[in-house]
């Protein structure tokens, strides 16, 4: 689920096992990996940016809780 998440900070890792490499050389990640620390966040902040695109608003009591209100009725999005 959290794949490809849009890292917005410079992220370095090891090579993982199995991967030929140089001797004291990291990898530069461009999006996030399963498992990293920044990949909840990173995918969040993706999620959320299409979810407010498509005309849903955040709740101000929850942040996982966004509204769609129209003419036909009012939409709830919980995470």
């Amino acid at each position: 689920a959290f794949l490809h998440g849009d890292l917005h900070e410079e992220v370095y890792m090891h090579p993982p096992p199995g991967v030929e490499a140089p001797p004291g050389h990291v990898f530069g990640l461009r999006r996030a990996l399963y498992g990293l620390k920044q990949a909840p966040r990173a995918w969040f902040a993706r999620f959320s940016s299409v979810v407010l695109a498509a005309g849903f608003s955040p709740s101000d009591h929850d942040p996982a809780l966004f509204i769609h209100t129209s003419s036909r009725g009012r939409t709830l999005l919980l995470l």
